[in-house]
């Protein structure tokens, strides 16, 4: 076991320690977001007005290099732009952002292949505010969400990464990773009548994770696919399919599965490299520029808009937004 665990709370901040998505163009997916004002204090973006269950909620998205907000409330508005990430696609620097998380305090944090980073909002610049390696060598990380109060910690929130294999790792504070599970195999078919290509293989996360406190009892989901030679992606099932993560099993460092279930699969809707959620609804964002409301019970899905001069690498949501977990 390691021996820090990532701990993000209102008023902490880290010192800087350090100067893709299967399927993506280079590196690329998505995280969190906040709620109300949004101040910067040292490493730790906060809310002036708080993230919980009762209050606004937003959905933060990305492309490869910019970050932008999203009212989930009335998702058919147009995305606002808030600026492009400062640490992406420079000279020794990843090519692209791959997902952002955000905490129930409301502090942004973004993942590409190989780093992750703390992000501060300011005069039209997603700034990098704090860098730190992931230790993992060999592994490309394109997803990112923080595991609610109580789930890996008792008492803080814990930044959780998925990778190109399909894992989950929970980050520390140097960057170190222990894993807590994978997805499991691939079965027949999503229960709703859907078949899949190659049953028996390892599922690969093909998009995102999304983690939200749900007020005491939390829940997950995330976007996976069944691939013939996982983590290749190479040959995939077009569509993804919506799974829910078992948050009890998460508690433990394993490298066996934490899927609780398959709601289904999105027929029809692929590359969701990002996904939020809101009530009871996932929404998913598409690398081909959809943006797509989910039903979190069996999967079956709506295209909301569609932007194709944004091909969407990521997205997120604070883990306080209030949710309606699936029956």
């Amino acid at each position: 076991m390691l021996s820090r665990t990532f701990l993000v709370a209102v008023g902490v901040a880290f010192t800087s320690s350090a100067g893709c998505k299967a399927g993506k163009v280079t590196s690329g997916t998505g995280g969190g977001g906040a709620t109300g004002a949004q101040t910067s204090t040292g490493t730790t973006f906060m809310t002036t007005t708080g993230s919980g269950a009762s209050g606004p909620a937003t959905f933060y998205i990305h492309t490869n290099d910019t970050l932008f907000t999203l009212d989930p409330a009335n998702p058919t508005t147009a995305p606002v732009t808030l600026g492009k990430f400062d640490c992406i696609g420079g000279t020794g620097q990843d090519s692209s952002m791959t997902d952002v998380a955000v905490s129930n305090a409301g502090a942004i944090w973004a993942v590409s292949s190989h780093n992750v980073y703390a992000i501060q909002v300011s005069g039209g610049v997603a700034h990098c505010a704090q860098t730190i390696p992931l230790v993992n060598a060999g592994a490309t990380f394109y997803a990112l969400t923080f595991a609610p109060v109580g789930v890996l910690d008792p008492a803080k929130e814990v930044l959780v990464a998925g990778n190109s294999a399909g894992e989950l790792w929970a980050v520390d504070s140097s960057g170190n990773l222990t894993q807590h599970g994978n997805f499991g195999t691939v079965p027949a078919n999503d229960g709703h009548g859907h078949t899949y290509s190659y049953p028996g293989t390892q599922w690969e996360l093909s998009g995102d994770i999304v983690f939200l406190a749900n007020n005491g009892s939390p829940v997950g989901f995330a976007t996976i696919r069944d691939c013939k030679t996982p983590p290749s992606s190479a040959t995939c099932n077009k569509s993804d399919t919506l799974a829910q993560i078992n948050m009890s099993a998460l508690k433990s460092a394993t490298t066996g599965s934490v899927l609780q279930s398959i709601r289904g699969e999105i027929v029809g809707f692929g590359s969701m490299y990002g996904i939020s959620a809101y009530e009871d609804k996932v929404f998913g964002f598409s690398h081909s520029g959809d943006i797509v409301q989910i039903n979190n019970s069996d999967g079956t899905a709506t295209l909301v808009q569609s932007t194709p001069s944004n091909l969407w690498a990521g997205a997120g949501v604070s883990t306080a937004v209030k949710v309606i977990a699936p029956m």
